[in-house]
């Protein structure tokens, strides 16, 4: 296939020359033959420094650069500047050659599919810690890490022969590296632990070649690689990966030091905006203020405006950006959404308002930048506007001709991209004008018992639409609740019942709110009547939506409203959401407190306890000045605010339509008042579900994720929302695993009959949801490519509270089949005092549970299209026997028939009693114990989990590390009964069934005995 050749930048050096037809084969294959014996060499050596039981440090690489130089010119007092060779703690150098990168290539019959590109993560340079019989493997040295994939279909019959990439990581000659074929049913291979071959097909098969190579084997600090490949067939030619410019790329940067000198953060900020220095840019309209924030781990600054002429130009140069290798813009889609665009340069947000960046630069570190108003923040919105070259320009609404040194940008840059943004947002907090809401909550109602983020609920939406109803609502919800607990399935704890409820002149984007009554066709006994019967079913809390302003097409002129409130007329402009310019009434910001009080006083008497405010962002699209629309917003805000916190009390607001810079400021500023005691409110994050837009589904899972890099910094306050999902339908499955590892609300819509279709305690649990603490993570690999057009995983992470846990959420939203790795090494962050460094992984889709010894840098995973898995990767706690002479290692992985099952567990392996004396009966049980192997676990949970399991494994503590057989003598749960339990030695995993399940926070205890 040499028509498919690699782009290599010169023809001499074209790689499909080489080949089996080639005058100069022979020559070609005397020189692979010698760079194979090299890097078997050097492989040889990293294996034999991996070994040792006794590492010393890594030598420093001579052709390292200077550290001196990549610092600032200032002279700076650091306290950490010289943490690198103080005492014990011994930093690596910034500068350091230490990346890893992994590569993965799917073919499908023996044609390629997809060759995709994981950006490399430093893995460090760790040394092993101390360890008395030698299980405890650190890092070890950096590699690059090439794994390349075949899938065959049942009638193919040919099988790969040989594989090799093709690279110019040796400098500008490409030359070619023979990949090593993997046993797939190795079961010493633990990266193919968790390989569901399954999902590839029926019939289908799997081939694997891998090839891991020292980092320092790469002159090149930045390449490009392909591959090519022949079947087993002697007689065939060079099949090639990628065509003419599209090979891969790889970039290995330095690892920056744990701890790092204020002054090398400093000029990491500093070279983030070049100088003009051209002709065709004007020079930069900022000066960097003197409000820096420095530590060992990044530092944050802020710039003012010197000179803004808005008005003439509609934005203003900012600066342009310095060397960087990818862009994440979060950009407003229109008024009411922001999305995330990324790529490479900042072009990929070209045209729309952008609201916030982040960027990877060329040092591996990354930086984020924020426009705002300073001492206006909710009267201007500023944001960037991108141009040719990197350029960023400043816009704001309304125009600050007059003030423009009110206007800000914050940046912050830092190791890791979820730093550079928290650090972000903590910075312009600081910046802000703080105001509390201690007045809007003088007489707050108490929070309800049901938490929204805490149980199912049901939306009316895209079962009725607009034509929602008394009968309706009732007759599908008593059906759900009927198939429900029938078939041990979760049940709706909560409803709101969407568009289409209220008193309006039509029900469409031009309707007006005539009353604040129901429509009295379609509710005659009003929400009092519907609430009751709702309650019947056991629906504890019954929601309804409205508009920010009233209705879409705000107040009716010639209702009751009208007659009883002020209104004001402004005209419409046109905005996806209501696509035609219009005249629109709404009541006047001098008495909307007014209305809002009766408007919730009303729904609090019909016994509604919570709201969904849509269409919030909708004053930005009335044609008035800037001033006056925030003016509007500000005013509406508090009345509605303050309406609920009076009459429904704490997380009680459903914030819809409303990712604005507006919102985002005002939330800041509250921040220091809103106490951890009270129940968040719930912010949308993304715009709405289309179940019947394939098309849809991938981009909405993607969007969530991205976005909640920046929305999860409004946590303190907000519950992020992915929306309801309907089930039973193809796609339903992966966004019933989103929802759940969301760490917001889950809430279906649709008949019950697409509710019989799908198994939700699979993904719920039977009686009850846990929800996780916080967002999940996007990974650093998933941050600057649109996952949706990416052969790659989408991929977030979830720690616990405790840090017991790593919970990893895997997602293909591709549109085709996905075989690739998952670097669960650099996902996994938590601690342990324990000194353990074995874990248990849990594979949710297959439920395999493999205790590693080492936790394995990368496993292997197949998804179809929408498909998803979770890891959850617990690292095991570690108890000593009294004499030295054993070692258990346990931890309880929590509910595993549902997703993020471990979420149950309010606290992991702890009391732990051991070594009891003879003839001692054992705490709270009578059975006496008397040897020194052996200890009472307890574990925490919460109410409602159905089992859970423990991952438990034994071993001596001799150099050996013989295992041990581990024997459960007893389990005890305190309040409730065990259905069952059993302890499956040869997976070494304890089950235990409750019956029922706990209605509290309960306790469980495990007798362990080691056998001598």
């Amino acid at each position: 296939m040499s028509s498919n050749s690699a782009d290599k930048g010169g023809t001499n050096n074209n790689p499909t020359t080489v080949d089996s037809s080639s005058p100069d084969h022979t020559g070609w294959q005397r020189g692979r033959e010698q760079r194979v014996r090299v890097l078997e060499a050097a492989l040889e050596a990293a294996t034999t420094r991996q070994s040792q039981t006794k590492r010393q440090p890594p030598q420093q690489q001579q052709s390292d650069p200077d550290y001196g130089t990549m610092l600032d010119s200032e002279s700076d007092d650091d306290s950490d500047s010289d943490a690198r060779t103080r005492g014990d703690d011994t930093y690596p150098d910034p500068n350091s050659d230490a990346a890893s990168c992994s590569s993965s290539v799917l073919y499908s019959e023996g044609q390629p599919l997809l060759c995709t590109y994981q950006p490399p993560t430093p893995l460090g340079t760790n040394t092993a810690p101390p360890s008395s019989y030698g299980l405890l493997r650190g890092m070890g040295p950096p590699v690059i890490a090439f794994r390349v994939y075949f899938v065959h279909s049942s009638s193919e019959t040919l099988s790969v022969g040989d594989v090799e990439i093709w690279s110019d990581m040796s400098g500008s000659q490409w030359q070619g590296t023979p990949l090593i074929r993997t046993d797939i049913g190795a079961t010493s291979e633990l990266e193919l632990s968790f390989l569901d071959v399954a999902q590839l097909g029926e019939g289908h098969r799997i081939e694997q070649f891998h090839l891991d190579l020292p980092a320092s084997v790469a002159v090149a600090k930045r390449f490009e690689f392909t591959v090519r490949w022949k079947s087993t067939n002697t007689q065939e030619e060079w099949n090639w990966a990628s065509s003419t410019g599209h090979n891969a790329r790889v970039a290995l940067r330095p690892r920056i030091a744990d701890k790092a000198p204020a002054s090398y953060w400093r000029q990491q900020l500093r070279s983030l905006l070049r100088p003009a220095c051209s002709d065709t840019l004007p020079p930069p309209a900022t000066t960097i203020a003197d409000s820096w924030q420095v530590s060992s781990t990044g530092a944050s600054c802020m710039f003012k405006a010197c000179e803004f002429d808005n008005a003439a130009s509609g934005a203003d140069f900012f600066g342009q950006l310095g060397t960087i290798d990818g862009v994440l813009a979060f950009a407003r889609k229109d008024p009411f959404w922001i999305i995330p665009r990324a790529g490479t340069d900042a072009s990929v947000a070209a045209g729309l308002d952008v609201v916030l960046v982040l960027v990877e630069l060329s040092s591996g570190a990354y930086a984020a930048l924020m426009p705002f108003a300073k001492d206006a923040p909710t009267k201007h919105t500023v944001v960037f506007r991108t141009g040719p070259s990197n350029t960023l320009y400043l816009r704001a609404s309304p125009t600050l001709d007059s003030a423009p040194s009110s206007i800000r940008v914050a940046a912050s840059v830092s190791r890791h991209p979820h730093d550079a943004i928290h650090d972000l947002f903590e910075r312009i907090q600081q910046t802000l004008p703080h105001t509390s809401i201690d007045e809007l909550s003088a007489h707050c109602q108490p929070a309800h018992a049901t938490s929204l983020s805490g149980s199912m609920g049901y939306c009316t939406w895209n079962t009725f639409y607009q034509q929602v109803s008394h009968d309706g609502i009732v007759s599908v919800l008593s059906e759900i609740c009927r198939i429900g607990r029938a078939a041990n399935q979760p049940v709706p704890e909560w409803v709101v019942i969407d568009d289409g409820w209220q008193t309006t002149t039509q029900d469409n984007s031009q309707g007006q709110l005539s009353e604040i009554s129901a429509n009295k066709d379609k509710f005659p006994d009003q929400l009092k009547q519907t609430v009751q019967s709702l309650a019947e079913l056991g629906v504890t809390r019954v929601g309804v939506w409205h508009a920010l302003w009233g209705y879409w097409g705000g107040i009716d002129p010639s209702g009751p409203l009208a007659q009883r409130y002020e209104l004001e007329r402004y005209q419409r402009k046109w905005c996806p959401a209501v696509k035609t310019a219009s005249e629109v009434w709404l009541i006047s910001k001098t008495c909307i407190a007014a209305f809002y009080d009766e408007f919730y006083q009303w729904l609090h008497g019909q016994g509604v306890t919570f709201v969904k405010v849509d269409y919030q962002a909708a004053f930005e699209t009335l044609e008035l000045d800037g001033s006056d629309v925030y003016s509007m917003y500000n005013a509406y805000y508090d009345a509605m605010e303050s309406a609920a916190l009076k009459y429904f009390g704490p997380g009680s607001v459903v914030y819809c339509m409303a990712q604005t810079p507006h919102l985002i400021l005002r939330t800041l500023q509250h921040l220091d008042s809103v106490t951890a005691a009270q129940q968040r409110e719930i912010l949308r994050n993304s715009d709405d579900y289309f179940p019947d837009e394939p098309e849809s589904h991938s981009w909405h899972i993607y969007c969530n994720m991205a976005n909640a890099l920046w929305s999860r910094q409004l946590q303190s306050r907000f519950a992020v929302d992915w929306d309801m999902f309907q089930p039973g339908k193809p796609e339903s499955h992966i966004h019933a695993a989103a929802r759940t590892l969301s760490g917001g609300p889950l809430y279906i819509t649709g008949s019950a009959a697409n509710y019989s279709h799908q198994d939700l305690a699979s993904v719920l649990g039977h009686t009850c949801r846990t929800p996780l603490p916080s967002p999940p993570l996007i990974s650093s690999s998933c941050l600057f490519a649109d996952m949706t057009a990416t052969a790659g995983f989408l991929i977030g992470s979830t720690t616990l509270a405790d840090e017991s846990a790593v919970i990893i959420s895997i997602y293909n939203v591709f549109h085709e089949l996905v075989v690739a790795p998952v670097l669960v090494s650099q996902i996994l962050t938590t601690s342990d005092s324990t000194g353990s460094n074995r874990y248990a992984i849990h594979q949710q889709s297959t439920g395999r549970v493999c205790i590693c010894q080492t936790l394995g840098d990368i496993y292997t995973l197949a998804l179809q299209p929408l498909a998803c898995d979770v890891l959850t990767v617990a690292r095991m706690a570690m108890f000593r026997s009294t004499d030295r002479s054993a070692a258990l290692y346990a931890i309880c992985i929590g509910d595993t028939s549902r997703y993020a099952g471990i979420g149950v567990v309010e606290r992991n392996v702890f009391g732990v009693v051991q070594n009891i004396a003879p003839g001692t009966p054992a705490p709270r049980s009578g059975s006496p114990l008397g040897s020194p192997r052996q200890w009472v676990l307890r574990v925490r949970l919460a109410s409602g989990c159905n089992g859970v399991s423990f991952a438990l494994q034994a071993c001596e503590s001799t150099p050996e590390a013989h295992s041990l057989p581990v024997s459960v003598q007893s389990v005890r749960v305190q309040g409730c009964e065990i259905d069952e339990w059993e302890y499956l030695s040869d997976t070494e995993i304890l089950r235990v069934m409750f019956k029922p399940p706990p209605s509290n926070s309960t306790a469980i205890c495990v007798t362990i005995i080691l056998s001598a």
